[in-house]
């Protein structure tokens, strides 16, 4: 007797609906990008679900390449012709979900695929989802049209960890001319359903409205703790989930001057932002504005902000200048900073005064040891430097901003606009730079590991950025043993060459365990791991953390036949588990 097979063959992508009708033979896409494989199997119910297209998404920022294929009549896909890369690889069909999909990975299972690796028997599940559906009213009962709902799935302890899944269909979370909302394909868990902008504490907003609606729970209340959990089962409907928003709030316009704080005279062109603030009242790092730049006469505007409390200050984004092509290259062409000014803010605020002065520099020279090769030696020039700043000591100190500078042709490069403090150098990775690693950092000759030393508006030279090009492969793989780990929780390893700056190199573990990392030199390193994603929203368990952060191994890599390393999470030794 011949099992039944599912059709289910419906694709939506951004902004577009595509209703494709299932075929008897699959779609294929190859590339000419790669040599890796990709293939696997789809099914619903322990049965092959045919006609289903499955899409491999790139992961990587700009990525334009989003190959697909349609399951055969064994619900099986394949993938050829792919190049190295992280991706998330789903099955999509309207209504259903997915089990092990994260919302970080675009709805998918994340993937780390080698140059000529032949990935194979990837299972891929569907599952119908549950509906949430519901009005959403204003306080005298009429319905608010056009506003977005959010979800928020409950992880097993009870706490919010995002949407819980991802859909390429954002309009199904709006409302419509009746206020009314239809949420569909949500995986089963445990929901808060809410609608409204975030008040919470130290949360900060810049919108272009002058109005706004305050955060509001279903059924109608202002605070977590009070919402009512909707539960979804596979293919419930959960229905007149309507929520009462509270009355309106007005945003806030805040106005002023920017000065010079040593000569007293306006400056222009610099954008005033608004940035969080830490329960002491120091900065947190956190910022945001509208992209306006202050006027000739020093005045800016600041229109649709937050109620709430925070500092005003100018942006580190002014340490960026651009260049003839509109891209961004030498850090700093202004160089202001300022001390914050801070506000608690419940209505417009007018008269305020920002000022600034020119900080600290560094400069140097980037170099590439190790190489001849004209085409290593022509990246260069397109390295960004990334710096921070430390401020205080390894006891109690905050990060500042720091600056980019795009190293020039001759190698030369400046940072403007660094606040007083230990500086933090890094080399940014593009696709055109994957493989140009910053080993080490001199200052006059001496090697500086732990970051260089900058007063208050010194300008500091004779900088050395040393660079060599890696083109060594690590594999290695995460296991987890013991027990299971909070749902969510994703994983980022990290390798450190132990005789090179502490920047050392990050790499994703995906839904198989593994990762790779690639570019690597030769030399000894220490592979660690840390959580990448956190399911209770900051909250993990503090004996799991000692546990990641406590996974080392060191190991020599001379090749790419290196043996891979294994490091394994033993959450039976968790307090209490003994």
């Amino acid at each position: 007797m011949l099992k039944p097979s599912f059709a289910l063959s419906i694709l939506f992508l951004p902004f577009t609906f595509h209703s494709i009708q299932a075929q008897g033979q699959p779609q294929r896409t190859e590339t000419s990008a790669g040599t890796a494989t990709v293939s696997g199997r789809v099914t619903l119910k322990g049965e092959p679900a045919r006609g289903v297209t499955v899409l491999l998404l790139e992961q990587r920022a700009n990525a334009n390449n989003s190959p697909r294929d349609k399951t055969d009549e064994s619900g099986r896909f394949r993938f050829t012709g792919l190049a190295a890369g992280r991706y998330s690889i789903s099955a999509l069909a309207p209504g259903y979900s997915s089990p092990g999909a994260s919302a970080m990975d675009r709805g998918g299972q994340a993937l780390n695929v080698a140059e000529g690796e032949k990935i194979e028997n990837i299972s891929l599940e569907l599952r119908r989802g549950g509906v949430i559906a519901g009005t959403v009213t204003d306080s005298q009962g009429r319905p608010v049209v056009e506003e977005m709902v959010k979800l928020s799935k409950l992880s097993k302890d009870g706490k919010p960890q995002g949407s819980g899944f991802y859909t390429m269909n954002f309009e199904m979370y709006r409302t419509d001319d009746r206020g009314a909302y239809r949420i569909f394909g949500a995986p089963e868990g445990r929901y808060l359903v809410s609608v409204g902008l975030d008040q919470r504490e130290r949360a900060i907003g810049v919108t272009s409205y002058r109005v706004f609606y305050p955060r509001a729970y279903y059924p109608g209340v202002d605070s977590e703790t009070e919402a009512k959990v909707v539960e979804v089962s596979e293919g419930s409907e959960a229905t007149d989930v309507d929520i009462k928003l509270p009355e309106p709030k007005q945003t806030c316009e805040i106005s002023g001057q920017v000065v010079d704080a040593d000569t007293g005279q306006p400056v222009a062109g610099v954008e005033v932002v608004i940035g969080s603030l830490n329960p002491d009242g120091t900065p947190s790092g956190g910022w945001t504005g509208n992209g306006e730049k202050s006027g000739a006469n020093g005045e800016f505007r600041l229109t649709g902000v937050f109620p709430g409390r925070f500092g005003l200050f100018v942006s580190p984004g002014n340490n960026f200048a651009p260049t003839a092509r509109g891209a961004r290259n030498e850090a700093g062409a202004d160089g202001f900073i300022s001390e914050p000014v801070i506000l608690n803010v419940e209505d417009d605020v007018a008269g305020i005064q920002i000022k600034v002065r020119q900080g600290a520099s560094i400069s140097g020279v980037a170099v590439i040891e190790g190489t001849n090769d004209p085409k290593i030696l022509s990246k260069l020039s397109q390295v960004n430097i990334y710096t921070s700043v430390m401020v205080g000591n390894r006891n109690s100190f905050t990060m500042a901003s720091g600056g980019v500078g795009r190293i020039n042709s001759d190698g030369g490069f400046r940072v403007r606009g660094l606040q007083a403090g230990k500086v933090m150098f890094s080399a940014g990775e593009s696709l055109n730079t994957r493989g140009l690693v910053l080993t080490r950092i001199e200052h006059n000759g001496t090697t500086m590991r732990d970051g260089i030393e900058i007063e208050a508006g010194q300008h500091l030279t004779g900088v050395r950025l040393v660079l060599a090009y890696g083109t060594l492969k690590l594999r290695g793989e995460l296991k987890i043993v013991g027990g299971a780990a909070p749902d969510g929780l994703r994983f980022r390893v990290v390798a450190r060459r132990v005789d090179q700056t502490p920047q050392g190199q990050n790499a994703d573990v995906d839904a198989r365990g593994q990762f790779l990392f690639e570019n690597l030199l030769p030399g000894e390193y220490d592979v660690g791991a840390f959580p990448s994603s956190n399911p209770t929203s900051g909250q993990l368990d503090p004996q799991i953390m000692r546990l990641i952060f406590s996974l080392k191994e060191r190991v020599v890599v001379t090749g790419d036949n290196t043996q891979p390393v294994v490091l394994v999470l033993d959450l039976s030794r968790k307090e209490g588990n003994r």
